[in-house]
């Protein structure tokens, strides 16, 4: 993504956090108790990101 500032940071955790602007988009964590087993794709990723872009 042009200007986009994307970082790993490795833990043990087990945490998988999308941040935007200092927001948290996604949290990996947020999925615990629900049905949702899946890390998001790329283009999932890609739309999460543009979407707060646009929002801001």
């Amino acid at each position: 993504m042009p200007g986009a500032n994307i970082s790993k940071i490795v833990g043990s955790g087990g945490n998988f956090i999308v941040e935007v602007d200092g927001k948290v988009v996604f949290s990996k964590k947020d999925l615990i108790g629900t049905d949702v087993n899946a890390l998001p794709n790329h283009e999932e990723i890609v739309a999460l990101v543009d979407s707060v872009k646009k929002s801001a």
